[in-house]
């Protein structure tokens, strides 16, 4: 932050010799509270020196500040001035900006008076230049690991936290959401571990397949960057924010209100996060309500940011004069809450859903916690000033051992598998930490480790759900169902154009006196083998029926690919391919159609299995894929041993 700057005095003008334009006489001084420049008059022996006011103010440059967000770093001066009347306030200006000269009006105002003429700004950039000797300082603007010397030192609001503690000397400028990120100097003695205990009570204030998420989420923040985003959803009144806000306390944002919300424009949120280096960051209150233009944007501001947040990328932008600027990608953990889920099959796969019904949160041991939330800070000094000696080590550790538990967290996704297995592998070291400070005794710990383990496998069944309703495999047959039964489109029959299909009513037909008429267009044929849907026209209705559900479809040849991957729908060997279109007499004519057999729609609509289904001649069984990480885990059948962390 700016901090207030004594007056500037004649006195304090640089020892450093200045040019002279007479012996005795330089160039430029400061006298009566103003720059003024030195001109000759007259000639040879009769030249004379006579100062002219450059402006009505005295100004230096106080220091050069090296300010950096870690990727790219800029030049600024921090500049202290006065008047006649008094002091002016202290200016940081763009050393970009400094020679036009423009900043004293800007950042002074009126009182701030330029004399006019031809090359006076020119000179007095120059003169304040000459009067300066400037220190050099660098200031952050994250917060997160820097080296200083051969240490890891951990940036906050209040400055910086290396292995030994405390950190002087360091200056940290966050953006005003994150000026609360501020820890304290981190506790010694018996206070460490009681730091961590009244942490662990934490758990109490909620079920524990969402605190302990929660919780191992925020201690991983400042080991690596997370690939997902943590998304606690629940009705209003469910307490969801509150419990959030707690785990966000640990780094001493104790306000009553998250540091941000969804109401922040998509550039906004992505500069937040990228600020909130190896720290947490709560985005608040995702709940798309009001027209369908409103809807749109929320939802793909959402899709930007927990895409960046998963992918580990920002949005590729360009400089004026055409070079690339540097990816400002996420580069902390992003907490999200929300009463509704946000659409796309990939984007949910890049959150770890944690879902909250009202009255599972125990509001006595909430309301214990948010009083002693102020305490939290403690805890997390420790744990950074712990982690600091040991970084590389655990960062390494928590990389390898994820590798390792992949395997005991099969699930549909691999995303889903990674963040289970990560948490679990933070747990790992946390539990390490919580043993060598006392915090836990080896008995706590043991039974920690298989409530953390039972927790993982129940939060990692439920993403199942979340995800399927979003895949547009599972979604596909639903959506071919309803645009029939809704009349946006029929089938026909595919043997006679002139009557309609067996079981009209179904395909789309409606009764009326005069016999079946056809509702919507023609999408498609069916007869007891199946449906046979034109491409084009099917998927263009299709798309329009998901689109208006929340979700488009993907792509035509990504959706046929996915489809007949799974055995929803016909494939074919041709030219060497597998091929998603196959060819079948329809009324007479051999048309290229997306073909889906008629087993496929005796079953479930909402989770075919196409397992058993009848694989007719001239096609190739793609058949499904094995879920990720289906191999044993580790150390046994569905168990994880015991597991010494090096560090």
């Amino acid at each position: 932050m700016v901090k207030s700057i004594p007056p500037v005095h004649q006195d304090f003008i640089s020892p450093v010799e200045l040019e002279e334009v007479l012996p005795g006489h330089p160039r430029y001084r400061i006298q009566q509270g103003r720059i003024e420049m030195a001109r000759l008059e007259g000639r040879g022996e009769h030249r004379t020196v006579v100062y002219v006011p450059l402006c009505n103010f005295a100004c230096r440059i106080r220091r050069e500040v090296r300010y950096t967000d870690g990727v790219q770093d800029e030049l600024l001066f921090e500049l202290e001035g006065s008047t006649a009347a008094g002091p002016l306030p202290s200016a940081r200006v763009r050393s970009s900006e400094f020679a036009a000269m423009h900043w004293p009006v800007r950042e002074w105002g009126a009182r701030a008076i330029v004399t006019p003429g031809h090359g006076v700004k020119d000179h007095l950039r120059a003169a304040i230049q000459h009067l300066s000797t400037p220190e050099q300082a660098t200031v952050y603007a994250h917060t997160g690991w820097v080296r200083q010397g051969g240490d890891w030192v951990y940036l906050h609001a209040g400055g910086g936290i290396g292995p030994e503690g405390s950190v002087e000397g360091l200056e940290v400028d966050l953006p005003p959401e994150l000026s609360g990120f501020a820890l304290p100097q981190p506790p010694t003695g018996e206070a460490e571990p009681e730091a961590h205990r009244r942490l662990l009570a934490m758990l109490e204030a909620g079920p524990r397949r969402v605190t302990w998420p929660l919780l191992l989420y925020a201690l991983g923040a400042p080991i690596n960057h997370p690939l997902g985003s943590l998304y606690v959803a629940g009705l209003t009144g469910a307490r969801k924010t509150s419990l959030a806000l707690l785990v966000q306390a640990l780094w001493g944002h104790t306000a009553p209100h998250p540091p941000t919300n969804w109401e922040g424009t998509a550039n906004a949120l992505e500069a937040l996060a990228f600020a909130a280096k190896d720290a947490l960051l709560l985005i608040d209150d995702y709940a798309p309500t009001g027209h369908e233009g409103k809807q749109k944007e929320l939802q793909g501001k959402a899709a930007r940011i927990l895409r960046n947040q998963g992918n580990a990328t920002g949005r590729a932008r360009m400089r004026s004069d055409g070079r690339m600027q540097p990816d400002r990608a996420p580069r902390g953990s992003l907490l999200v809450t929300g009463e509704d889920l946000p659409p796309g099959h990939s984007v949910r796969a890049r959150c770890l859903i944690l879902e909250l019904t009202p009255g599972e949160v125990n509001l006595e041991a909430l309301t214990r916690l948010q009083n002693q939330a102020a305490g939290f800070p403690l805890a997390l000094a420790a744990w950074v000033r712990w982690l600091a000696g040991r970084l590389e080590g655990v960062r390494q550790q928590v990389r390898l051992r994820t590798g390792e538990l992949r395997s005991c967290y099969p699930a549909a996704h691999g995303r889903t598998t990674d963040a289970l297995a990560r948490l679990q592998a933070v747990w790992e070291i946390v539990r390490a930490y919580w043993l060598e400070v006392g915090v836990i005794s080896p008995a706590e710990a043991e039974r920690f480790t298989r409530e953390v383990e039972a927790v993982l496998h129940e939060v990692g069944e439920a993403q199942q759900g979340y995800q399927s309703d979003m895949n547009p495999v599972e979604r596909f047959i639903p959506l071919v169902l309803g645009l029939l039964s809704s009349g946006r489109a029929h089938l026909g029959n595919r043997h006679d154009a002139q009557t309609p299909p067996a079981e009209p009513e179904r395909w789309g037909w409606q009764a009326r006196a005069d016999g079946w008429v056809p509702q919507g267009p023609l999408v498609g044929w069916v007869d007891a083998q199946g449906i046979y849907l034109e491409p084009t026209a099917a998927y263009a209705a299709l798309n329009r029926l998901a689109a208006e559900s929340g979700e488009p479809l993907p792509t035509p040849r990504t959706l046929w690919k996915r489809l007949g991957e799974r055995g929803v729908i016909r494939s074919q060997q041709r030219g060497g391919r597998v091929r998603y279109g196959v060819g079948v007499r329809i009324q007479g004519t051999t048309r290229d159609v997306v073909q889906i057999p008629g087993g496929v729609l005796a079953k479930t609509p909402n989770s075919p299995n196409m397992g058993q289904n009848t694989v007719l001649d001239d096609t190739k069984d793609v058949g499904r894929k094995p879920a990720v990480g289906s191999s044993v885990c580790p150390n046994g059948e569905g168990e994880v041993g015991a597991y010494e962390v090096e560090l």
